[in-house]
């Protein structure tokens, strides 16, 4: 009697297996289905905030300033502040592609941009608006120096230009520090040929940017700060290569001042140099001649001397 209840117990077992295990393998695969949607659903949505965010990632960021040196070929990929891949650096004249121009800037204490603390100095407002303002990206690297001439980075001047590749280089001495210490024009005019040349031989576009007027432009060195600017654009000329641009701030500076009848005082915070309504007046006229001369993609170096005088003859108008 045992043994027949046992069988029977059996045998129900079975049956209900075989109704239960059909109904809860197509459950499992519902729940299966449903689980393997709910969770491909984050997993879709991840992957598109991370596509986004390389996309980011790859588009430059920031002011367009960046005030430390790019390291020098060699360094790890990712140390210092370069902007590039290590592998920008080492080809820094394709600036449309890596949409980072590295800019090196010389000049002094009006260039480095003394009594604008806040805006950076007018070349710094510069290169962070044309950031702002088209689709490349200015990486500065400031080597002005303040109460530095002309004759003061002979030592360094070239192993800057090794160091850092340079996209662009922007010439922008004052002239006062030179007019104080009684460098001769014959020497000024040399060191910013020189400047010009080396520049061009490191495959760099050069920006040839007179400086910004200040109190002295009108007094103590009126017309010998005058002398000096047309001398070193007189010198850009000469290259008659097209990789060459000139920037006449000076003179353009002071036409505005005259066409709107304004006094150069509100704009100073001493004799030699600008405040910071100054510097920003500076850059907005900067700003303007720049992008009238500049292709929006930032200008790319023209292998081969040119027979022309290039952008330099429009640059030298005031």
């Amino acid at each position: 009697m045992k043994r027949r209840w046992q069988m029977g117990f059996l045998a129900f077992a079975l049956v209900v297996s075989a109704l239960w295990l059909p109904t809860s393998l197509t459950a499992r695969a519902a729940s299966s289905g449903l689980d393997g949607h709910e969770s491909s659903g984050p997993q879709t949505i991840s992957a598109s905030v991370d596509a986004n965010s390389t996309s980011t990632d790859a588009s430059p960021t920031g002011s367009g300033v960046a005030p430390n040196p790019v390291p020098a070929p060699g360094n790890p990929a990712g140390s210092g502040t370069d902007a590039n891949s290590s592998e920008g650096t080492n080809a820094p004249n394709a600036p449309a592609q890596d949409r980072v121009v590295r800019v090196l800037v010389i000049g002094s204490s009006v260039a480095r941009g003394w009594k604008d603390p806040k805006g950076g100095g007018y070349l710094h407002r510069t290169f962070s608006a044309l950031s702002a303002l088209t689709p490349i990206t200015y990486d500065v690297i400031d080597k002005a120096e303040p109460g530095k001439g002309v004759l003061s980075i002979r030592d360094t001047y070239v192993k800057w230009l090794e160091t850092y590749q340079p996209q662009i280089v922007c010439i922008a001495w004052g002239g006062l520090d030179d007019l104080y210490q009684h460098t001769p024009f014959r020497v000024y005019d040399e060191q910013v040929r020189w400047q010009i040349q080396e520049a061009l031989d490191h495959r760099a576009i050069v920006m040839l940017v007179t400086t910004p007027v200040s109190k002295a432009s009108y007094t103590t060195y009126r017309a010998a700060q005058q002398a000096l600017m047309e001398s070193e654009i007189q010198v850009a000329d000469s290259f008659h290569n097209p990789n060459v641009y000139v920037f006449n701030l000076f003179d353009q500076m002071k036409a505005y001042l005259q066409a709107h009848h304004e006094s150069i005082q509100p704009l100073m915070h001493d004799s030699w140099h600008p405040n910071a309504r100054g510097h920003a007046l500076a850059a907005e006229l900067l700003v303007k001649d720049i992008l009238a001369k500049f292709p929006v993609t930032a200008p790319v170096f023209k292998a081969g001397p040119s027979t022309s005088s290039g952008h330099t003859e429009g640059g030298s108008a005031s």
